[in-house]
């Protein structure tokens, strides 16, 4: 499926803000019109969406209403169905056209057996990279299939502080290259995480075409040891989700696996929650990516501050 902009009417080539379709059976008009969401007034058409209006009945755009509600929705092009589901809450912060959810976790012995779903929006492809590669392939090798692909990536088990449980692999055989689906998975931990806080997303493939934002300001703790610069912040259920930019400015003086404190604060210099990572083996003086889950709400953070634990 190529770009399908789904709605509850699918198939029509709309290409005016206002037209009339008429055949021997039915007599369609677009018109202008606002959603208000759980008390939020939104615009379909800000994000392209218009509305429909047939026989006296509106018709909306399911994609646009469904992830306003925070649901995800997916298209199976082979059995034409539409699936709305709001289960997946489980999400990658550096690709958010994949997310994971339903997840059954199972004790057995001193691991667990964990199965569960993926979501993949057409965007959390590299269409680009995916285009060349099929092309290539094409060219030289007639026996590849050259649809298919494996999905892999790692679900991050947290307990109730943020601190790292596990990160669990899955691996997901013969997934649609490029295309948008749903798909199931199993996998199995090496220790028990059933007691798990949080879990986030770390996807390998499929990877995206670009990475969203950039750094922000620059942080320091009162050594100047290590700074930190967030890049993004989610948040999902109780926890927020945090990405950014860790420099290790004195490695020497920074112990290994030396706990790094960020506290979120708001305007008035109250915290909102702190989230804490650490070098783990790596000693030097670089820029790292990281990724911190702590409890609270994050998102309208004003100022943070950095603390090495000793």
């Amino acid at each position: 499926m190529k770009k399908f902009v789904l709605g509850l009417i699918c198939g029509i080539g709309f290409t005016a803000t206002t037209a009339v379709y008429a055949s021997d059976t039915i007599q369609a008009y677009l018109f202008s019109a606002k959603f208000v969401i759980n008390g939020e007034t939104k615009n379909p058409s800000d994000s392209g969406y218009q509305t429909l209006n047939y026989d006296g009945h509106t018709y909306v755009p399911i994609r646009y209403i469904a992830e306003n509600m925070g649901s995800t929705v997916a298209y199976d092009e082979e059995s034409k169905t539409i699936t709305v589901d709001n289960g997946f809450n489980i999400i990658d912060i550096n690709n958010r056209e994949i997310s994971a959810g339903h997840l059954s976790i199972t004790k057995e012995g001193n691991h667990s057996i964990i199965s569960g779903k993926l979501y993949i929006g057409y965007s959390a492809w590299n269409h680009r990279l995916i285009d060349g590669y099929q092309s290539l392939t094409k060219s030289t090798n007639t026996e590849i299939d050259v649809t298919k692909t494996d999905v892999k990536g790692k679900l991050v088990f947290r307990n109730n502080k943020g601190e790292l449980m596990e990160k669990v692999s899955y691996e997901v055989k013969n997934a649609a290259l490029g295309e948008e689906q749903i798909v199931t998975f199993q996998t199995l931990s090496q220790t028990d995480v059933s007691e798990y806080a949080v879990v986030t997303l770390e996807s390998q493939q499929p990877t995206p075409s670009r990475v969203s934002g950039g750094l922000g300001r620059i942080y320091t703790d009162d050594e100047n040891k290590v700074s930190f610069s967030v890049n993004d912040i989610v948040k999902t259920g109780e926890y927020s989700i945090v990405s950014g930019g860790l420099s290790i400015d004195k490695p020497e003086e920074v112990p290994d696996n030396s706990p790094i404190i960020i506290t979120f604060l708001d305007a008035t210099g109250g915290s909102l929650g702190s989230a804490t990572t650490t070098l783990g083996e790596i000693k030097k003086a670089q820029l790292l990516f990281t990724i911190l889950v702590g409890k609270g709400d994050f998102t309208n953070y004003k100022s943070l501050t950095v603390k090495v634990s000793n």
